[in-house]
């Protein structure tokens, strides 16, 4: 598949994504504020589990599946992290635009994610049983969850695995030895991958697995 092709099967996700980005433009054209231009950079790494997620679906190579497959999970969480991007109206000046900017970019970037995970899915639907593989959806949108608390609060990225494991990994094995100490962890988890869960089978009546692209 050359590029053309593949962005003209994707017309209508570039379009969804320039509307965003056209959104953050006007409101730096009639406030001259830059503030919100990290919306952006948050639709780009929505994009990357999504575009990762489509090569795997396509790939047989088994070490070329489990090293993008790692990637994916890795990257995954940023999908959703921008629904917690809300917290930013308590600043803002012009609410009611901003929660359209900022809800128009979580609803595009969690697409992003529900889709890349039904890529996976099917990926291996053939491989896992039906029971098992509903775990394993319902384990990674916790893990996300988990992953966004690390994100917000704590201000740790994807990358951090790689630049800083050491406090990463320190704080994450502190939650699992205190976690009465950090309640608030387990709160947030729990409720926000509920939330997904419940977000994620919204989308697949929506979006039907045999559906097109």
């Amino acid at each position: 598949m050359n590029v053309y092709t593949y962005l003209n099967r994707h017309k209508t996700l570039l379009l969804a994504g320039s509307c965003c980005c056209f959104l953050v433009l006007f409101r730096f054209v009639i406030s001259l504020e830059y503030y919100y231009f990290f919306l952006i950079w948050n639709l780009f790494l929505a994009g990357i589990p999504f575009l990762l997620s489509e090569f795997i679906s396509k790939t047989e190579n088994f070490m070329a599946t489990g090293i993008l497959g790692m990637l994916w999970l890795l990257f995954l969480p940023n999908s959703f992290y921008v629904v917690t991007n809300l917290i930013h109206l308590q600043n803002s000046n012009r609410p009611y635009f901003d929660v359209f900017i900022i809800g128009s970019f979580a609803v595009l970037c969690c697409w992003l994610g529900f889709k890349s995970i039904q890529h996976m899915e099917q990926k291996f639907e053939i491989l896992i049983p039906k029971t098992i593989s509903w775990l394993i959806k319902i384990g990674v949108l916790f893990l996300c969850s988990f992953g966004i608390y690390l994100g917000r609060f704590l201000r740790y990225n994807s990358w951090n695995l790689l630049s800083d494991p050491y406090n990463l990994l320190e704080d994450c094995f502190s939650f699992l030895r205190f976690p009465v100490r950090h309640l608030e962890v387990w709160l947030f988890t729990l409720i926000f991958g509920l939330m997904l869960t419940g977000l994620y089978y919204i989308y697949l009546h929506l979006n039907p697995k045999n559906a097109s692209e």
